[in-house]
C-alpha cells in the first residue's frame, strides 16, 4: 500500500460500527490519519469536479470541506474532512500535487482523511453518491493498488499500461495508424506522445510524466461523458478532439469544414448525416 505511506489506516472500507450513532454501518471508504492540517497530497492524477464545502442534499452533506476528482478511469475519488481545499473546480491535478490540509469538517469525530472511490462520475448533485454505498463505491485500497497512471512511461516502454496509453491516444485522434495499441511503446508511440503534447503546449520530450499524465486525463475525461449536442458554433477542448478524429482543421471552432467532416464521417460509418454529432455519433466516435 505504497500509496498510504505516511499514514495511518483508523476505519477500513465496510460494515462498522458507526463512531457517532453507534449502529452497524457501512462504511463507503478508508479513514486516514497523518496530522490535524497535514497537506493531503492526489493519490491519482485527474480532474477537479468539486470543491469547497459540501452541502447538505447534494451526496457531499456531511462530509465538510471536500475535494471530488475524476480519474482516468471515470471513477470518482472524494478526499474529504479537510480542514482546507488548495485547487479549484476544473483544475487538472497531478499525482502527488497538494490538494488541501487534513482537518475535521463535517460529521466527525476527530481530525482525519476520508478517501472514498465511487464508481460513478457525476459534475452536479449527487455526485456519484448513492444509498446503496457496497454497491456503489470500490475498496479504495485495492483500487489504489490497481491503479497504473503514475508510472513514467517512455521509449522502450512496455506493457498494459503502454498499451491503455495508445488506446487513449487514438481516442483522442492522435495517429497510430502502423502497430495501433501493441503495448509498446516505439517511436510511433513517441511521435503520438510528442503530438499530443505540442497540442497542449507543454514541454515535448516524448515522455508520458506526471505534467502529460495530468492533461491525458483531462482529456479523457472530456470524453468519458456525452456533454450534449456539438455543432456548428460550439468551441472548446471537446470541439478540438472531435476534430482530431474526423481529420478537420483543429482550430477548437465547429465552422463549415468540421461540419463537412463530420457528415463525411458520418456516411461512411452509416450514421444520420447531419453533421451534427449527437448521441449516436458521439457513441461511435469515442
Amino acid at each position: 500500500m505504497a500509496e498510504f505511506r505516511g499514514y495511518r489506516i483508523t476505519s477500513s472500507y465496510g460494515y462498522r460500527t458507526h463512531p457517532i450513532r453507534g449502529s452497524r454501518d457501512f462504511h463507503a471508504g478508508v479513514d486516514l490519519v497523518k496530522s490535524h492540517r497535514a497537506p493531503i497530497h492526489a493519490f491519482t492524477s485527474g480532474t477537479v469536479i468539486y470543491a469547497g464545502f459540501g452541502k447538505s442534499g447534494t451526496g457531499l452533506g456531511g462530509y465538510g470541506n471536500v475535494v471530488l476528482i475524476r480519474d482516468r478511469n471515470n471513477r470518482a475519488q472524494l478526499y474529504a474532512h479537510l480542514d482546507s481545499v488548495a485547487v479549484k473546480s476544473g483544475h487538472t491535478v497531478s499525482y502527488n500535487q497538494i490538494i488541501g490540509y487534513q482537518g475535521q469538517t463535517g460529521y466527525v469525530t476527530g481530525s482525519h482523511l476520508h478517501f472514498e472511490v465511487r464508481k460513478k462520475v457525476e459534475t452536479a448533485p449527487p455526485y456519484g453518491y448513492r444509498a446503496d454505498k457496497p454497491s456503489s463505491t470500490v475498496n479504495p485500497i485495492s483500487y489504489l493498488n490497481q491503479f497504473s497512471s503514475n508510472k513514467t512511461l517512455k521509449e522502450r516502454s512496455n506493457g498494459t499500461e503502454v498499451r491503455n496509453l495508445q488506446r487513449e491516444l487514438i481516442k483522442l485522434g492522435f495517429n497510430l495508424n502502423k502497430y495501433g495499441a501493441d503495448g509498446v511503446f516505439g517511436d510511433e508511440t513517441e511521435s503520438a506522445v510528442k503530438a499530443f503534447q505540442r497540442s497542449e503546449g507543454i514541454k515535448v520530450d516524448g515522455i508520458v510524466g506526471p505534467v502529460t499524465r495530468a492533461r491525458l486525463d483531462k482529456n479523457t475525461t472530456l470524453v468519458a461523458n456525452y456533454p450534449g449536442i456539438i455543432k456548428r458554433g460550439s468551441k472548446g477542448d471537446i470541439v478540438e478532439i472531435i476534430q482530431r478524429r474526423v481529420g478537420a482543421k483543429v482550430d477548437g471552432i465547429f465552422g463549415p469544414e468540421t461540419e463537412r467532416k463530420v457528415k463525411q464521417y458520418q456516411r461512411r460509418n452509416n450514421l444520420k448525416v447531419d453533421g451534427i454529432v449527437g448521441p449516436e455519433t458521439w457513441q461511435k466516435l469515442f
